[in-house]
């Protein structure tokens, strides 16, 4: 059974050591800046979106820019759900020299599907935060930007027959699941569009031929006819909670 934490201590405990107090990410309030010390382009995953599994672990950065006369002592890098638990993430930054006064800050976070406290609606927009103190004991920390967490999806794709007389239907098959946080396991995504695309053999580039409806298990199923030989996949455009998606294409010799 997967329990589940009640406070924000509970998430944080293993990474506390070393790090400057995180009381400054307790709640969602601006906190003052101190003399000249300040924080830029706070950025998490290179502006993409954080996608997620089931069980493997997702690295990804988040980089700032310090500006302080004095250098920088400390800095700590975090993204942070906004519920009522503040689970977040987040490490000590290292920081080097961007000329004068101005520190490029980055730290790794990792984010593990399998702990007990991360689950299905904590998928959505996360905020970033930064916080640093200089060697003159002027500090700083706030919320800068927000980064997606998206639910990773997958997709599979099967037309048929292969060979098949031009002219004749073509029946394109798949299938559309998404991870399941809470289970650790993929599930069925039902009732979400799903783009049909073809690609000529000669071709680089698909084309969108109909959408299609998952239905209640996440199946898809259509018919086309077989005009010429090319490559058939699926392309989910993805939702605010869920990555999108593409099949590799499943190529069919027109006869």
């Amino acid at each position: 059974m997967r329990v589940r934490a009640t406070t924000a201590t509970s998430v944080v405990a293993a990474a506390a050591a070393g790090a400057l107090a995180f009381s400054v990410f307790a709640a969602p309030a601006a906190h003052a800046a101190k003399d000249n010390l300040s924080i830029s382009d706070v950025v998490a995953n290179g502006g993409r979106s954080i996608v997620v599994g089931t069980t493997a672990k997702k690295s990804f950065t988040v980089t700032a820019t310090v500006t302080e006369d004095s250098g920088v002592k400390e800095a700590d890098l975090a993204i942070e759900h906004d519920d009522p638990h503040y689970n977040y993430y987040w490490k000590p930054a290292t920081c080097k020299s961007a000329g004068k006064s101005r520190y490029s800050c980055k730290a790794t976070l990792t984010i593990d599907p399998r702990a007990e406290w991360f689950r299905n609606d904590q998928a959505g927009t996360w905020k970033v935060h930064a916080q640093a103190s200089g060697k003159d004991g002027d500090f700083y920390g706030d919320y800068y930007s927000t980064v997606p967490v998206k639910r990773a999806a997958e997709l599979t794709v099967d037309a048929a027959p292969e060979p098949v007389k031009k002219g004749r239907t073509l029946t394109v098959t798949g299938k559309l699941t998404r991870a399941d946080w809470n289970t650790n396991k993929y599930a069925n995504y039902a009732s979400q569009p799903v783009r049909l695309e073809f690609r000529k053999k000669d071709s680089s580039a698909y084309s969108t031929v109909k959408t299609v409806k998952a239905n209640g298990s996440g199946s898809l199923k259509t018919t086309v006819k077989a005009v010429s030989d090319g490559y058939w996949r699926w392309k989910f455009t993805g939702t605010s909670t869920t990555a999108a998606i593409a099949t590799t294409g499943d190529y069919v010799d027109v006869r």
